[in-house]
């Protein structure tokens, strides 16, 4: 029987993808531990999703006590591997994966690794010349890649939750009322940096309410909802929330969607061959992830200093059905399949 070790954390960008393989892993009967630290978000999201977690005692390697912290922790994982015996392991990148993947290395355990961005962390560039295989979700990617190592490179899609494989957009539409007539536009700023867009609506306002041709889903951040309706009386048929508990519903339902450009957003994106405006933060590799979607003609980008000027764009992209149709197939030449399978099957699992 497989018995696989997933180290991950830090954000959902790094947990999601791997919470979506390990379902599959279960399913096909074998066993599963997650490996993350005591600190961070994945030692709540992991038990919930009912896998057995182990939490590190590990930070960012900022400081001398930070890497003693990891030093002690790649002991510790060494021990722990010895007693678990994984036939694998997979990690999801971040320097919470440092420790165990050090240990796989001295244990002659074999791993794999899984990349989300287009640009490849740090962590990922540390450890893939001695991977199995190396799962990533974008193309992009391989440019930067030596030539001796791409024959370990498998360009998979970011693996989604299920229900992103199975979505509808006529059904979704009749579920949430949105008429024929009616096009339906998604904002999904996220809480970090939405500000500025949660602005750019409060300016058009006005336009966007009193337009019976269109129909607003804006998800103003969590901590950002009173600040950016305070204001407003006149809702008219938009549906405003601090975030969206059925975004997946919502972004195969509308016709455009504005948002950052997360790794899994832009997967999303892809899956759903939804049109987009993507306003990608200026870190974290956004910009690359973005332009994945934009050299393909499946999506326009604007930067943060553009916000104004990409809310007026969307109002007018989301009445040309034309453009938008070229925009959609355009974002279908992208899909790769479902990620998790194609991960499983490479993994032979």
């Amino acid at each position: 029987m497989k018995k696989v070790v997933f180290t991950t954390g830090g954000t959902g960008g790094h947990i999601y993808p791997a919470l979506s393989i390990a379902k599959k892993v279960r399913e096909k009967g074998g066993e599963v531990l997650f490996i993350g630290t005591k600190h961070r978000m994945e030692k709540d999201l992991v038990p919930k999703e009912n896998f057995r977690f182990i939490g590190l005692d590990v930070f960012p390697l900022k400081s001398p006590s930070s890497l003693i912290k990891m030093i002690k922790a790649t002991f510790q994982t060494i021990k722990l591997l010895k007693k678990e015996k994984p036939t694998e392991i997979i990690g999801f990148g971040n320097y919470i994966t440092i420790p165990v993947l050090l240990a796989a290395i001295v244990l002659k355990i074999p791993y794999y690794l899984q990349e989300q961005n287009c640009t490849m962390g740090q962590a990922n560039k540390y450890f893939y010349k001695m991977a199995k295989k190396v799962f990533i979700a974008f193309e992009n990617t391989l440019p930067n890649i030596p030539e001796k190592y791409r024959s370990k490179f498998v360009v998979t899609g970011n693996p989604l939750r299920e229900e992103f494989y199975t979505k509808n957009k006529n059904e979704e539409r009749k579920k949430l009322d949105i008429k024929d007539n009616e096009k339906g536009i998604l904002v999904i700023g996220g809480s970090l940096g939405a500000k500025n867009i949660n602005e750019a609506i409060s300016k058009k306002w006005d336009k966007i309410v009193n337009d019976k041709d269109i129909r607003l889903f804006w998800a103003t951040g969590k901590d950002n909802f009173e600040q950016a309706t305070y204001r407003m009386r006149n809702f008219g048929s938009t549906v405003v929330k601090p975030y969206f508990d059925n975004a997946a519903d919502l972004m195969a339902a509308v016709d455009l969607v504005i948002c950052r450009a997360g790794a899994s957003t832009i997967s999303e994106l892809i899956e759903l061959e939804k049109p987009a405006i993507l306003i990608p933060y200026d870190f974290v590799g956004q910009k690359e992830n973005a332009d994945v979607l934009e050299y393909a003609d499946a999506a326009k980008i604007f930067s943060n200093e553009e916000v104004d000027k990409a809310l007026e764009e969307a109002l007018e992209l989301v009445k040309q059905d034309s453009i938008l149709g070229f925009m959609s197939s355009n974002a279908k030449t992208l899909k790769k399949g479902n990620a998790a399978n194609i991960i499983l099957k490479e993994m032979e699992i």
